[in-house]
């Protein structure tokens, strides 16, 4: 519904990169649910900086040249929560992990972006990169290590409703991405606060939890800034989110490029 109300705003500009594939999506969501279809927008947050169509456009279009050019043109942080008003309230945090940008996805977190953004519907960009069925895994790896909830309508789900939402992702053939979420850890970036006993020299160091394995109660883990794989019972780790204080690498934008840099510590971090 929301890449409805984004598409067909875009379809506008004729000239664009994507028109006709922009246009044969509108006719498709039109063909089911009919042409006079209007879906009740609901304001979830008013305080938020309009994204110009234009630039939805170019972050629609992989032209994140344009994007990142606006970005720095004013304040980051409230740019980076930017939303189009044009578009179902879709928000550039949408743009990116719909369009698999990673880089994007980081930097616009690194500068205060919020992981929960909402868009019209009320769902966040985690609950809507899962249900998506081209999106990869990769991309809700990302929010789930900085934190990212799912919310529906407004409202963070229940356990009843993580359940209704895995037979969704399910029906779409995303099995990885229903395993990653049934468990209370997975994708998420953890901190380990014991370890075994020839492994002290783990505790306090931050991984992320790529694999839950439910028969040992364990986790398949990656160590940060070494990438040692390790498996660790469930009750070794703390969820420990990054923040932009705390990221565990960082995204810089220089001559509207994005450059990741990767650490060998926390502290050089």
């Amino acid at each position: 519904v929301a890449n409805y109300k984004m598409v067909k705003a875009l379809t506008k500009d004729t000239s664009g990169p994507r028109y006709e594939l922009n246009a044969r999506e509108v006719k498709r969501f039109e063909a089911e649910f009919g042409e006079d279809w209007d879906g009740t927008m609901i304001e979830y947050d008013r305080d938020f900086v309009d994204l110009p169509l234009y630039v939805a456009n170019a972050a629609y279009s992989d032209d994140f040249r344009t994007v990142l050019q606006w970005l720095n043109k004013g304040n980051l942080k409230e740019r980076a929560n930017a939303k189009c008003k044009d578009g179902g309230y879709i928000s550039l945090l949408y743009f990116a992990a719909t369009e698999k940008q990673p880089d994007l996805m980081s930097y616009l977190l690194l500068n205060g972006a919020d992981v929960n953004i909402l868009h019209f519907g009320g769902d966040s960009v985690l609950t809507s990169s899962c249900i998506d069925e081209d999106n990869p895994s990769e991309t809700v790896r990302l929010l789930l290590s900085w934190g990212a909830e799912h919310i529906v309508k407004g409202e963070r789900v229940t356990k009843e409703g993580k359940l209704v939402l895995r037979q969704e992702i399910d029906a779409k053939g995303n099995v990885e991405i229903s395993n990653l979420i049934s468990a209370e850890l997975g994708g998420r970036r953890c901190e380990i606060v014991s370890a075994p006993k020839t492994r002290d020299d783990l505790v306090g160091k931050t991984c992320v939890a790529e694999e839950y394995i439910e028969i040992s109660d364990q986790y398949r883990v990656r160590m940060e800034f070494t990438n040692e794989v390790l498996l660790l019972d469930a009750n070794r780790l703390k969820r420990h989110d990054r923040t932009p204080q705390d990221p565990g690498y960082y995204v810089e934008c220089k001559n509207n490029r994005l450059t990741r840099r990767d650490f060998k510590s926390n502290e050089e971090c």
